[in-house]
């Protein structure tokens, strides 16, 4: 992978982005780009593109639907989706990833495991398929029955366990799933059945022998007639007049002859309301009437024998004797069996080497508790060797402990986690990720959008180790972005070359890409280098030059006051002259520049007007930010002075506050509290008032304004 070549336009928030990222010899700190992108400018959507490539998708522009092209070439030819992994801002800890699996699964032992496993298994599913017809139960069921009833949770040791069982010939057609379905169980089980099983057979016994009776052994019984004559009924059959004739009568009867007849033959049993309700129950679906039929079929003996068994308090005998009637004798268990007993030890052998063997997940698991200090849990699996052999996805387990309390939680399960661990925790995948894909020969491209987030700098280190490791593979290429000037910064004094670390930046028909400039030390890299020819760069370097006197000489010191007045309209701003400032900044950093009789305050006006017209905005621009945020309030306040000047009747006000951009507005806002400047003013105090310090030589937080806001700006308040 020597050169990756993209061209976006009307990619979700990208208008247009062409680049070549040149990766060279693909050494160690040629592999990664960095790129540095303000909030709102590209770095989403760059990585929303990326991710519609890795998913075999086409990106889209979503907000206006204009129509979008995406291409992505690695050296001349097509990028694949499998090749691009994104790691995008977004925190998802819900699920474990794929990759956690992948990483535990040994090869070899797989490879073998499987084999041993392929004739067990089909032996397996012909024993089941032989099961499933002598027993009813359903081929889904059979191995959660047989557990459930033998109680032993192997299904081999089940079927060796039930084929030495004890068997009652009597038995050995019944069907399970007849004696055993939920809805029988409800009639077995119910007190009247309890109570009085064995009267009711009796009984039931009589209406197929009794003299005049309309009944039939496993033909037509007291379930079937009275589904019949109800069918009859609800059909008009009776209605329209006609008759029926039983077996043996020499006469048709009707509807109420047919039920006064009925009647007579069932009062045995309808007559005690005990044996009613049963016989009741039993007609009442198709599942307790082939309990019926199955009790027709045996003999009175058998019948009682068999109420035995069904008695709650025998039934689990009761089933695992039935299986074992199904097992004996039949040779598919028997050859199951063979084949487990000559394949268990190498099987038993494998999954215990997977057990303990899991070296790339060790590695990655010692790899997050090493490099992530202080989270509150440490990580193991539930389920190792089944995952190592491939038989399960792999599930993480998190133990949190505080003092003696310990709980377990699945990935699922986590809760009370803050931003940073949560993150953390993400970050457990993409490692995961990375594990499994370096045993792949094929080359990764890694998107990776603001990884630090939520980070503290302990963290942040580890996370930028862990990419300088992705770096040192010779597989793996990196395209990072970040908001974060700090971050960027660490990056490129880490291992990103720094012909790699490029900025991104608001074009009128697009996004570009170039190289940055000043990322170690911006004012001695750039501003004090040329402080003497540039304009700009002098005006810049005037807040930390204050504040370099304000810390070592104090507030009170005149250099510091007379540098004051060049960041706030004073009485004595527009006399100061540009080498009145330069004899100042020589005393400081011990140089020799020349200055000259132009006012600071004329120069800060003329470049700033000069920026504002300026076409090409690309790279840091830190200089031209800073001068136009001096120029900005500079403006400002000598708006607000002059209007206050008018408001109160007062042509020689100044302001002598130390805080005087925020003590003019209150007093301005008290004087002309509907004034329609205040909403320009606002934005002023919120954007620019306090970035004009040291911390915008740190980056921070006047690198994520936009040249063009504040340009805007500028001409804002240029127009009160």
């Amino acid at each position: 992978m020597n050169k990756i070549e993209i061209s976006f336009t009307n990619c979700y928030g990208i208008r247009s982005l062409s680049h070549e990222f040149e990766f060279g010899n693909a050494m160690p700190g040629n592999k990664t780009f960095a790129i540095y992108a303000p909030n709102g400018l590209m770095k989403t959507s760059f990585t929303r593109t990326f991710e519609k490539l890795a998913q075999g998708r086409t990106p889209e522009e979503e907000r206006y639907n204009r129509p979008s092209t995406c291409q992505v070439l690695i050296d001349g030819n097509p990028i694949s989706s499998d090749r691009i992994y994104v790691l995008k801002s977004d925190i998802d800890i819900q699920e474990d990833s794929p990759a956690i699996t992948n990483i535990l699964v040994n090869p070899e032992h797989k490879a073998r495991y499987d084999s041993l496993l392929i004739d067990l298994d089909k032996q397996k599913t012909k024993l089941i398929n032989s099961l499933q017809k002598k027993s009813g139960v359903a081929k889904k069921d059979i191995e959660k029955k047989l557990i459930e009833d033998a109680g032993i949770n192997d299904f081999s040791s089940c079927i060796a366990m039930l084929k030495e069982g004890a068997i009652e010939e009597d038995f050995i057609e019944l069907n399970y799933s007849t004696l055993f379905d939920p809805k029988a169980q409800e009639v077995l089980k119910s007190a009247e059945f309890i109570a009085s099983a064995k009267e009711f057979n009796a009984r039931y016994q009589e209406l197929f022998n009794q003299e005049g009776t309309i009944y039939s052994k496993g033909v037509f019984n007291p379930a079937k007639a009275e589904a019949s004559f109800s069918t009859l009924d609800r059909q008009g059959f009776f209605a329209g007049g006609h008759l029926v004739q039983m077996r043996g009568s020499k006469s048709a009867i009707g509807k109420t002859e047919l039920e006064v007849l009925l009647n007579k033959i069932h009062a045995t049993i309808d007559s005690d309301e005990h044996l009613k309700k049963i016989r009741t129950g039993l007609a009442k679906n198709a599942q307790t009437q082939e309990l019926t039929e199955l009790l027709e079929k045996l003999t009175s003996d058998q019948i009682d024998r068999l109420l035995e068994k069904l008695r709650p308090e025998n039934q689990d005998g009761f089933r695992r004797c039935l299986w074992s009637q199904y097992i004996q004798g039949n040779s598919d268990a028997t050859y199951y069996l063979e084949l487990h007993e000559q394949t268990k030890d190498e099987i038993n052998a494998i999954e215990a080497q997977a057990a303990q063997a899991a070296p790339r997940w060790t590695e990655a698991v010692d790899l997050f508790n090493d490099r992530f200090v202080d989270m509150p849990f440490t990580l193991s699996i539930f389920n190792q060797t089944q995952a190592a052999l491939g038989k399960e996805k792999a599930r993480l387990k998190f133990t949190f402990r505080d003092g003696e309390d310990t709980v377990e939680w699945s990935r699922s399960e986590m809760k009370t986690l803050s931003q940073g661990e949560k993150r953390a925790l993400y970050l457990l995948n993409f490692i995961f990720e990375t594990k499994s894909r370096s045993q792949s020969t094929d080359e990764t491209l890694f998107i990776i959008d603001d990884v630090a987030d939520s980070f503290d700098y302990k963290n942040k280190h580890a996370i930028v180790q862990y990419l300088e490791d992705l770096d040192n593979s010779p597989r793996f290429y990196q395209i990072i972005l970040t908001h974060n000037f700090d971050f960027f910064r660490t990056l490129a004094n880490n291992f990103v070359h720094r012909k790699r670390c490029l900025m991104a930046n608001r074009q009128i028909d697009g996004i570009s890409l170039s190289i940055a400039d000043g990322i170690s030390n911006y004012f001695i890299g750039i501003l004090k280098k040329k402080i003497h020819i540039d304009p700009r760069a002098m005006c810049a370097t005037i807040p930390f030059t204050r504040n370099l006197i304000e810390y070592t000489k104090g507030e009170e010191n005149q250099h510091y006051l007379r540098l004051t007045s060049l960041l706030h309209l004073k009485q004595d701003t527009s006399e100061i002259t540009v080498k009145d400032y330069l004899d100042i900044y020589n005393e400081i950093f011990e140089t020799n520049h020349p200055g000259d009789d132009r006012s600071i305050k004329q120069v800060l006006e003329e470049q700033a007007l000069e920026i504002s017209i300026e076409e090409d905005r690309s790279g840091l621009n830190l200089e031209d930010k800073v001068l136009l945020s001096m120029a900005i309030r500079m403006k400002s306040e000598e708006f607000l002075i002059q209007r206050i000047r008018i408001l109160k009747n007062d042509p020689g006000y100044w302001c002598n506050s130390k805080s005087q951009f925020g003590a003019l507005m209150k007093e301005f806002s008290k004087l002309d509290p509907t004034s329609s400047a205040l909403r320009t003013l606002e934005k002023v105090s919120i954007t620019v008032s306090s970035n004009i310090h040291l911390n915008s030589f740190m980056y921070e937080p006047i690198l994520d304004l936009t040249v063009d806001h504040l340009i805007s700006l500028y001409t804002e308040v240029s127009g009160l």
